[in-house]
């Protein structure tokens, strides 16, 4: 792999520090891109381009600093781009996979597993996020691996080697077809959980005006008793005066005629 590679320039820029065992370590490249999840605007393009990796020097030693950085969320499907050239002989083919610890995250590459001999370009990956939680990447990460095979027998015949140009960057045609808005667990699980919290604060509302309205009627209904009841009160001596029996008075008449009784009633003797 190390003379070969260097030789036939299998992967641009080579470096050698990056074979591990039998396969080559490929990077992170310029573009990302992720399926659209829950409110996402689908308008926008979402294709994102993330910077480059710079070199700071620390303490004396070169250290490099990771480029930009994309987040793919849980139950989501994204396209990574290499930031290596490919370039497979026509008498090779290779084999492609992510590395382990990319992998143990929950990252599924489902973009297949071979490059076709004649392939020149850089990679897409195709992934999907099976984690439960949402995976961080940035541009210069190691994350995949590249392995080449020899083929036997004859390769000159042009049906056995790929002759189309590889990709320089993710093609519109690839968006196109995964744009769709992406209902995954994750995104069910916030609207659900959104919902709720909606249902929550309209139910406290909801008993709030129901408290507010029932000491309203409560006010209301017992508003006629009070009325009653100062009606019937009054001053303690009002009070007392309705409760004294009221006292009569015989008055005498004057110059009362006689009284007249009946003559032929008989009289005493």
């Amino acid at each position: 792999m190390l003379s070969e590679g260097a030789k036939n320039q299998i992967v641009a820029p080579f470096d050698p520090e990056k074979i591990d065992c039998s396969a080559y370590t490929l990077t992170l490249g310029a573009e990302v891109y992720i399926t659209p999840g829950h409110g996402d605007d689908l308008r926008q393009n979402l294709k994102k381009r993330l910077a480059a990796p710079t070199v700071e020097t620390v303490a004396g030693k070169q250290k490099i600093k990771a480029g930009g950085d994309v987040k793919i969320p849980s139950g989501q499907f994204a396209f990574l781009l290499t930031e290596e050239v490919v370039s497979i002989p026509p008498d090779s083919m290779g084999f492609i996979s992510l590395k382990s610890h990319t992998k143990f995250r929950g990252l599924i590459n489902v973009s297949g597993f071979h490059v076709d001999p004649g392939f020149s370009g850089r990679l897409i990956y195709s992934v999907f996020n099976a984690g439960p939680s949402a995976i961080q990447l940035a541009r210069g990460d190691s994350l995949f691996l590249l392995w080449i095979a020899d083929l036997s027998g004859d390769t000159s015949d042009e049906r056995f080697r790929k002759t189309k140009p590889g990709y320089i960057d993710i093609p519109s045609s690839l968006i196109g077809e995964v744009s769709r808005e992406n209902h995954s667990l994750q995104a069910l699980s916030e609207q659900i959980n959104s919902i709720a919290e909606q249902f929550r604060i309209i139910k406290g509302v909801a008993v709030g005006v129901a408290t507010v309205i029932a000491l309203v009627v409560a006010v209301v209904a017992l508003q006629p008793i009070f009325s009653d009841e100062s009606e019937l009160g009054g001053t303690s001596a009002e009070l007392h005066a309705a409760e004294t029996p009221v006292q009569t008075k015989s008055i005498e008449r004057p110059n009362q005629p006689a009284e007249v009784t009946n003559p032929s009633a008989p009289q005493p003797s």
